[in-house]
């Protein structure tokens, strides 16, 4: 698609406006090329969604165990602190706060790489909007990144909250308890998670890709990186 542009002669001249797909291609090419800060970026994702993943499941999976109503069940969650007469324990606001404080650690931390991401791109984005990109082909590539970075991270922090709360009730409350687990919840856990993880990561690169589609061509081509 072509949009006219005025150019500083008053000539009117025509401005490729690149399809999505272009952007996506792009976008995944930059995250190949910069691997080892993707790999950095994609690890905090993926520990605050496990944390998150870990907390969600394990309060699902102790409101099973007290709706079994199991005499040895109720004797290991009486013996670990729960009054079972009390009923839903619910989430303590220790966990929530320190849910919280970890989507808040993983938010600046995704920002602040991707700020660094734009630093080490001047030039590259200098050549770009030279040759015609708009504004918002930049800011598409930001919010693809990502965008993909929260996917891939967020749903292997939910893969890993799952797992490290089955290892754990297996070894607390045995195979049999572990069978009758509220599979349906966790399912609905890990989605929430993975949703959480990839939205945080488009918030965050919001300011980010303002800074780089903000950028001016010339003053981009100047500088030395």
């Amino acid at each position: 698609m072509d949009t006219p542009r005025i150019a500083a002669r008053g000539v009117i001249q025509k401005q490729i406006v690149l399809p999505w797909s272009k952007a996506f291609e792009i976008s995944l090419e930059s995250l190949k090329v910069r691997f080892g800060r993707s790999l950095i970026t994609s690890s905090s994702i993926a520990l605050a969604t496990a944390f998150l993943a870990f907390t969600l499941l394990g309060h699902d999976f102790l409101k099973r165990m007290i709706s079994l109503n199991d005499p040895n069940i109720n004797y290991l969650l009486q013996k670990q602190g729960f009054d079972l007469e009390a009923g839903d324990p619910g989430m303590a606001a220790r966990e929530i706060w320190l849910i919280s404080t970890s989507m808040l650690v993983c938010l600046v931390g995704v920002a602040n790489a991707l700020l660094m991401s734009v630093t080490e791109r001047i030039k590259e984005i200098g050549t770009m909007k030279c040759l015609g990109a708009l504004n918002s082909f930049v800011v598409k590539l930001f919010l693809i990144e990502a965008l993909l970075l929260g996917i891939v991270s967020s749903t292997i922090g939910a893969v890993a909250g799952l797992g490290f709360t089955i290892v754990l009730d297996l070894g607390t409350y045995g195979f049999k308890a572990v069978l009758s687990a509220p599979f349906l919840s966790f399912i609905v856990d890990a989605f929430s998670t993975v949703f959480i993880g990839t939205f945080l990561s488009i918030i965050a690169a919001i300011y980010p890709s303002l800074i780089a589609a903000r950028m001016q061509p010339v003053d981009a081509m100047r500088k030395e990186v």
